[in-house]
């Protein structure tokens, strides 16, 4: 299994990172959107993680964009923002859950399980 993270927050992105690595996880994280959608090709992710506030574009813009690219994908939008407005922007699609920051490595799970990763804490 592959996780990409998408993270501009070093802190976060660095206690991210490890947790899903402890999930079982191969990990590789991306700044913003532009890294993230160059990585999406190269690194082949089954899973990102996208936060909605990174300094290129919106992570939920960014996660239509990598959907467009790649149907299969599984993500997983981490916002500290409005958890309704962002369910309703992806209430159509099984492939997408919210994840309201901030977030523990146990939460992080139940997004993956939920997404159909089999991942134990």
């Amino acid at each position: 299994m592959r996780a990409l993270l998408v993270e501009d927050e070093p802190l976060v992105a660095m206690i991210a990172e490890e947790a899903l690595l402890s999930l079982g996880f191969q990990a590789q994280s991306a700044r913003n959107g532009a890294e993230a959608l160059e990585a999406l090709g190269s690194f082949a992710p089954n899973l990102a993680v996208v936060d909605v506030g990174l300094p290129d574009m919106r992570g939920d813009e960014l996660s239509r964009r990598m959907r467009a690219l790649d149907a299969n994908l599984s993500i997983i939008v981490a916002s500290g923002y409005d958890e309704a407005e962002l369910s309703a922007k992806f209430a159509d699609d099984d492939k997408v859950a919210i994840l309201p920051k901030p977030y523990t490595e146990g939460d992080l799970a139940r997004a993956a399980r939920s997404l159909g990763f089999d991942v134990t804490v």
